[in-house]
């Protein structure tokens, strides 16, 4: 059960006033200032919110009354694959896509754009082309001559420890991803490894046995001022 009032402040003229929408005690909504303030969550038909400073407002979606097309479910589809398959990776891209600027649109949403073309396919059979998929950006140098070696309950990456004077250090960190299609889970190392290491083992769970996985990499300057692009390591069959 909601109740709403307009309440005004002791003090406060006329024009200044908070609006409640009372939903078990608590308030839903506030506005502030009348007409030409800023405030947030739902007055009326409009909803105000803000982000990083950035107050807006937009009016409530009209309720839909003919079925979405085919293209427009296609999209939805693409949309709830990739963002399915990124959302558990929300805190790797604050490192990973460190040097990108969000100040537009959070570092989530960019994954998302550049990851969406890597979704293929016709509707509704889409699927994702691991080898085209992202997690990294910028101009570090990448791990470069990467394998993979399945054991039991572990997967072994290796990679060339070589590393250059210009943009890319023997200390630079490794990140390694693993994700195993069939559980639909990412697994990653127990430590940063750094790169003169030239391999890094991957720890899995005991029931993922004969389960087909895929293999990513990026780089990171210790001073995590610099990223690689992401390398693909490819698939292995998990042991």
């Amino acid at each position: 059960m909601f109740a709403s009032s307009a309440l005004v402040r002791p003090g406060v003229g006329r024009r200044q006033f908070e609006f409640l929408t009372l939903k078990k005690g608590g308030i839903m909504a506030k506005f502030i200032n009348g007409a030409i303030g800023t405030f947030s969550g739902k007055v009326g038909s409009i909803i105000g919110s803000s982000w990083r400073n950035i107050h807006y407002m937009r009016g409530l979606p009209k309720k839909r009354t003919k079925p979405f097309s085919a293209a427009q479910l296609a999209q939805q589809q693409r949309f709830g694959m990739m963002g399915k398959f990124l959302l558990p990776l929300k805190g790797l891209f604050e490192i990973g896509l460190a040097n990108v600027d969000d100040g537009k649109a959070t570092l989530f949403n960019q994954a998302m754009a550049a990851n969406l073309p890597t979704v293929t396919g016709e509707y509704p059979e889409f699927t994702i082309d691991y080898s085209k998929v992202t997690f990294s950006k910028g101009g570090l140098l990448r791990p470069r001559g990467v394998t993979l070696t399945a054991g039991a309950q572990e997967v072994t990456v290796a990679w060339r420890p070589g590393a250059t004077s210009f943009n890319g250090k023997a200390d630079d960190d490794v990140y390694v991803l693993l994700y195993d299609r069939e559980l639909d889970v990412f697994y990653t190392t127990d430590e940063v490894v750094q790169r003169s290491v030239g391999e890094a083992v991957i720890p899995v769970d005991d029931d993922t046995a004969g389960h087909d996985a895929e293999v990513w990499l990026f780089c990171v300057s210790r001073n995590g001022e610099s990223v690689s692009e992401t390398v693909y390591g490819g698939s292995v069959v998990l042991a």
